[in-house]
């Protein structure tokens, strides 16, 4: 901020523009063709006012991505296998749904060698869904579904991995029945009884052997041993 500038409030209502403006502009044009121009006018504002808020621009394609993403709820259905699904199908919804295509993978690499830049671009787009997986795997780990060894932080990574090689490589969603494919394939290889776990997942939510925990990423738990079946 300008000498000028200092001390001076921001305007609310400015920036929110500002960030409506830049979203409009990334899904007609995509990250290349984001020009603070033509942000400024359409948020009824100057180039000189948006490089005072954002000198730096991928800073302001990070907050207006931002903008239209929510932190999602951790999955709880009682169903080891439906939560993993819906954690796949987050991840999906937040890339093909809410973030405007062309943008997030040359941001990434435009970010690539700013390591401030780029923590603060994954703990903002990409953590928020992250942690209700995590979260989602640990209960599957306490309830007794997977196995004890099981590292959430890695089978999480596996299950994201091929959301975002399908959304920023092949252009590709990822569907309902590839998310049920994908965690089926990674639960046959962690799962306690993948049988009884897909047995679990046809049953009606009602008629699922429920136990709500209240769990954090470190693990803690309250209540008692795995459900019975």
């Amino acid at each position: 901020m300008s000498p000028a500038a200092a001390g001076r409030p921001r305007d609310p209502a400015i920036d929110a523009a500002v960030l409506s403006s830049a979203l409009e502009v990334l899904r007609e044009h995509g990250y290349a063709g984001l020009a603070l121009e033509t942000v400024a006018a359409r948020a009824g504002t100057t180039k000189a006012s948006i490089r005072r808020r954002w000198p730096d621009r991928r800073n302001l394609v990070i907050d207006a991505l931002a903008s239209v993403l929510t932190t999602p709820a951790v999955p709880d259905n009682g169903c080891t296998r439906c939560d993993l699904i819906q954690s796949v199908r987050l991840l999906a919804e937040a890339l093909h749904n809410r973030l405007p295509g062309r943008v997030l993978a040359p941001l990434v690499a435009d970010s690539a060698h700013d390591a401030a830049l780029h923590r603060r671009l994954i703990d903002v787009l990409v953590q928020p869904s992250r942690h209700a997986a995590t979260v989602a795997v640990h209960r599957a780990v306490l309830r007794g579904d997977l196995l004890p060894e099981t590292d959430p932080e890695l089978l999480v990574d596996l299950l994201a991995s091929t959301v975002y090689q399908r959304a920023l490589l092949a252009g590709v969603p990822v569907d309902q029945e590839s998310a049920s494919g994908l965690v089926d394939l990674l639960l046959r290889g962690v799962a306690v009884d993948f049988d009884r776990l897909v047995r679990i997942s046809r049953r009606p939510a009602d008629a699922r052997p429920h136990q709500r925990r209240d769990v954090g990423c470190d693990g803690a738990a309250a209540g008692a041993g795995p459900a019975g079946v």
